[in-house]
């Protein structure tokens, strides 16, 4: 399988075969190479959005660009517009922007917001639904803070442990939530149309076969006669990589420019301005060629898209949707059972719930507590461990 639009003698060739073939698929998949004007795109889109095909007429033989990379409000306004989409319904056209934005991101939108939906799946199971749960995680270390429920109770609740108790259903929550969110932005990324996602390092060091792309995320192949590879590394936040780590980071960077002749790229997701970034001075400092950039500029580069926010936004609403329809998952009515097994357990009214839940999780006895006494049972055993004899 051959990566176009790079020399014969480029270090990439000698990946192995089936990162090759992604990187050609790559290629293959880039959005002017699936259609040739915005009425192709549009009749795609009324295909998946079960609207008549009439509605893409509008269309043929306006450019593919700028339209493609339309604000969702913008485009669902042009859609509207369009004499066969008179009898459209709002929701319908809502639905259609939605569906163009998702094949403009993806050659497979449906096989990626599976993935995606299989994963939140997975963490939703995780979900607190009773009081042991929202007790303790499954880390045995993994308590409730009874301070942080009082404080959240009276601080933030008016007095009432019941809405304390919803509101640290949803904090722990929002920690899985936080957690799975971050972790998806490298897979759906390196599933957009021209980019590929690479292997995990392993380790630092370099090897064509093993471990071609030590601190990458993300590759784009080249799209025309005399671009470059860009390599990137993503992270959520600003903040996500602590400062310690620049250095490492532009030493790998270098080496990948070094080994490619690529660009290489230091993104985070979010964030305003570069003030504030931790890592930013080491990994520069370390490698100045690097671009190290964050929020819309960042997305710009890593989806090719000038509405790169959006086209992530759309596969994780309707992942998202899919899975709460689903589930049915709510915090309050899960918190108001959480209160009331608690109360049940307990045996105690309101007023002293919050005793009672600071007793329930600090009591353990000596041999447990004590390391003097406790000596950690092999797994599968009885988790309050065992005296040392």
């Amino acid at each position: 399988m051959t990566i176009a639009y790079l020399p014969s003698d480029h270090a990439v060739h000698g990946i192995r075969p089936d990162l090759r073939q992604a990187f050609a698929a790559a290629q293959a998949s880039a959005l002017e190479r699936t259609f040739a004007t915005s009425g192709d795109l549009v009749r795609a889109g009324c295909r998946r959005a079960g609207v008549p095909l009439a509605i893409a007429d509008a269309f043929d033989g306006e450019p593919l660009l700028p339209f493609a990379d339309l604000p969702h409000p913008s485009l669902a306004t042009l859609l509207r517009d369009a004499p066969a989409a008179a009898g459209l319904s709002h929701g319908a056209t809502v639905l259609l922007a939605d569906q163009i934005q998702l094949l403009r991101a993806f050659a497979q939108p449906d096989a990626v917001i599976e993935r995606v939906r299989a994963k939140v799946e997975r963490v939703v199971a995780g979900f607190p639904r009773g009081a042991a749960e929202l007790e303790c995680g499954r880390n045995p270390g993994d308590v409730m803070d009874p301070f942080l429920l009082g404080a959240t109770q009276f601080l933030l609740c008016g007095g009432s442990i019941g809405q304390g108790l919803e509101a640290a259903v949803l904090h722990k929550c929002m920690m899985m939530l936080e957690d799975l969110v971050g972790n998806l932005h490298q897979d759906v990324i390196g599933s957009m149309r021209g980019n590929v996602r690479v292997p995990e390092p392993q380790g630092e060091a370099w090897d064509l076969v093993r471990n071609p792309f030590p601190g990458a995320d993300i590759a784009q192949p080249p799209l025309a006669s005399g671009e470059k590879l860009r390599l990137f590394q993503v992270k959520n936040k600003t903040g996500s990589a602590k400062g310690g780590d620049g250095k490492r980071l532009g030493d790998q960077f270098g080496l990948l420019m070094d080994k490619y002749a690529a660009e290489t790229y230091y993104i985070a997701i979010f964030g305003r301005s570069l003030q504030g970034h931790r890592s930013m001075a080491g990994v520069l400092g370390a490698c100045r060629e690097t671009v190290v950039a964050v929020g819309e500029t960042a997305l710009k580069y890593l989806t090719r898209s000038e509405a790169g926010a959006e086209l992530l936004m759309r596969v994780y609403q309707s992942a998202f949707r899919d899975v709460a329809r689903a589930s049915g998952y709510t915090v309050r009515e899960i918190a108001t059972a959480i209160a009331l097994e608690f109360r049940h357990k307990l045996r105690l009214g309101d007023d002293e719930l919050l005793d009672g839940i600071l007793q329930d999780v600090t009591r353990g006895g000596l041999v447990s507590q004590d390391s003097r006494y406790y000596r950690a049972l092999p797994r599968g055993g009885a988790k309050n461990g065992r005296a040392v004899t």
